[in-house]
């Protein structure tokens, strides 16, 4: 499966950029870059440091820095804060609240200072998306128009069972596509639906997602080409590639169907 490290460097690659030419656009150390897209935390200074220099690589790369650094919570190989940071002695004469107090007071200025920056920083007209909560998937979207322009059902003279949803649901099969996706392993996607702009999600194994556009469905990158197998408008469509593997820049549109 391809983890935050594999993202990183097939992104990196991308671009065109070596890890020297990241070093300059990062303010990050190589030996730090290298560590990252190998996933050889022990070479960082801490988990702090792990965190903050995913999100500003990510970030950089154009990736969802949330995405990235919840992918490498989820890596068994990340390190664990509590061996990274010496046992505080707490003070005898300190009430035992006091500390909680106080990282709830730091927790709910740190929220505010965020929304006060999103506020004051926000173009007249824009709407700001907040990469801590990453837009869910597009759900099919419902035609009711189609039940006022369906033929009418009229009972077949041998079995007396009615046409009419069969007609349905042909019409609308030819008016959109429909994409489904199946999870076999865990895969990051990232897509664009009609050119709306880009969606991204993390899925486990097992779970499946149905995808309607009228125009075409773009996959930016799929994490794990081989964590994911698709059906288009119900025909198998061709498998996108190895476990593992990432793929950029497939395209699923009307004429895709005409070579399933």
């Amino acid at each position: 499966m391809a983890g935050e490290g594999q993202i990183l460097r097939a992104a990196r690659e991308e671009k065109g950029w070596t890890l020297m030419d990241a070093e300059e656009v990062t303010k990050i150390r190589t030996r730090y870059l290298q560590a990252l897209e190998e996933e050889d935390y022990v070479v960082l200074p801490g988990t702090a440091y792990a965190k903050g220099f995913l999100r500003t690589y990510a970030k950089q790369l154009g990736l969802n820095s949330e995405v990235v650094v919840g992918l490498y919570k989820a890596n068994p190989g990340s390190m664990d804060e509590s061996v990274l940071q010496a046992p505080l002695t707490p003070l005898k004469t300190r009430p035992f609240w006091l500390r909680p107090a106080i990282a709830l007071l730091m927790s709910a200025l740190a929220i505010a200072l965020v929304i006060g920056i999103s506020h004051f920083t926000q173009k007249p007209g824009e709407t700001v998306r907040s990469e801590y909560s990453p837009p869910p998937m597009p759900e099919a979207p419902k035609e009711p128009q189609q039940a006022n322009t369906a033929t009418p059902s009229t009972p077949d003279p041998a079995t007396g069972a009615s046409s009419a949803a069969d007609n349905g649901a042909s019409t609308v099969t030819s008016d959109v596509l429909t994409a489904k996706l199946v999870f076999t392993e865990k895969c990051w996607v990232s897509l664009r639906v009609d050119g709306q702009a880009p969606l991204e999600q993390n899925f486990l194994a097992g779970t499946t997602k149905e995808i309607t556009a009228h125009q075409k469905i773009e996959f930016l990158v799929v994490g794990n080409a081989g964590g994911v197998s698709i059906t288009l408008n119900g025909k198998p469509y061709p498998s996108l590639g190895a476990s593992g593997q990432v793929k950029n820049n497939i395209v699923l549109d009307k004429e895709s169907l005409k070579t399933l």
